[in-house]
């Protein structure tokens, strides 16, 4: 899997757009509000793209997926209920997230900056959403791993939150190495190598 994963450039892409935003930070340290808004936009992108990787999904397994104490059928009906349940939900979150970060965090936003890699981001999330489509022809996948997947982005945003009021840390170191921490865990599990493909499916 690794070896694999070392030869994909959408991986690598991903790591060097992670590690630019801290190259930036530590020349520009004033610019900590443009890299938590970049984040929030690549954050809001990866639940659209995911939004409609689930919605689209040919070959898939709910497993024992619950909604309102009632298992989920593995059907066209609940793999639709199962997509925008996650695409209101997560992008709720992230509505909430806003309001915090417009009153709570101050600096100037490089907004060039912010649309290039909001640019650098969707270019590599089209890129993965392909190599996921051609992954599920051979493969089912469980949707309910692929929902709370993107929930790990949540964690960053949280610690940034509470890190400083209760451990004295830093938001910025915190969130500049858990976003690319978070980014890349995500991409491995995601992947075509990772843990959402099942066994392929027989034609």
């Amino acid at each position: 899997m690794l070896k694999r994963i070392y030869t994909d450039p959408t991986f690598f892409i991903l790591l060097a757009i992670n590690i630019y935003c801290i190259i930036y930070y530590h020349q520009n340290p004033s610019g900590f509000a443009t890299i938590v808004w970049l984040y929030w936009f690549q954050s809001v992108l990866i639940g659209i793209f995911n939004f409609a990787d689930m919605i689209t999904l040919k070959n898939y397994d709910m497993g024992d997926m619950k909604m309102n104490n009632e298992p989920v059928p593995n059907t066209a009906k609940g793999k639709g209920c199962v997509s925008f349940f996650f695409l209101c939900h997560f992008q709720f979150f992230h509505f909430v997230y806003a309001i915090f970060l417009l009153t709570q965090l101050k600096g100037h936003v490089d907004s060039r900056f912010v649309m290039l890699g909001v640019a650098a981001f969707s270019f590599n999330l089209i890129l993965q959403f392909i190599q996921h489509k051609r992954m599920q022809r051979d493969h089912s996948v469980s949707i309910g791993k692929m929902m709370f997947l993107p929930y790990l982005r949540i964690v960053p945003m949280h610690l940034m939150i509470l890190g400083p009021a209760f451990f004295n840390w830093h938001a910025s170191d915190i969130f500049l190495i858990l976003k690319t921490l978070a980014d890349c865990l995500m991409f491995l599990i995601a992947s075509p190598y990772g843990k959402l493909a099942k066994q392929p499916t027989s034609v």
